[in-house]
């Protein structure tokens, strides 16, 4: 058993000893690399990355602009088109509803002499006497 419990404790002193120099290594490790340089890095590459996302947008965006006003002028185009045809079918229905209300003035026969009312005498009911028969 004692030779067990020395191959325990050897291990055991083994592995402590490799936790303290991984430990060691790490501080180490730690105290080399310098936090504030890596936030800088870091800082400015987010910045970069951010500025490339901004290209893009903007990019993006223009290209966006220009669609929405090529779309801008054809709407306009073929609503001005619709306009002038339907303007050009009301000039027309115009000039026919003229055309007709000449034609019916024309047609109309001349204006009737409307009558006169002539004037009734009313008659004035006037009361009759009545004699007594005496």
């Amino acid at each position: 058993m004692s030779e067990e419990n020395n191959t325990n404790e050897d291990t055991k002193t083994k592995v402590l000893g490799k936790i303290n120099e991984i430990k060691s290594n790490v501080q180490t490790f730690i105290n080399d690399v310098n936090v504030s340089e890596i936030k800088a890095t870091l800082n400015a590459k987010m910045k970069e990355a951010q500025k490339d996302w901004n290209k893009l947008v903007d990019r993006d965006l223009a290209d966006m602009k220009k669609k929405l006003q090529k779309e801008k002028a054809e709407v306009e185009l073929k609503a001005k088109k619709f306009l002038e045809g339907h303007k050009k079918e009301l000039s027309v229905l115009q000039a026919k509803i003229d055309k007709l209300v000449k034609s019916a003035k024309k047609v109309k026969a001349p204006a009737k002499k409307v009558p006169t009312k002539k004037t009734i005498a009313k008659k004035v009911a006037t009361k009759k006497k009545v004699s007594k028969k005496k």
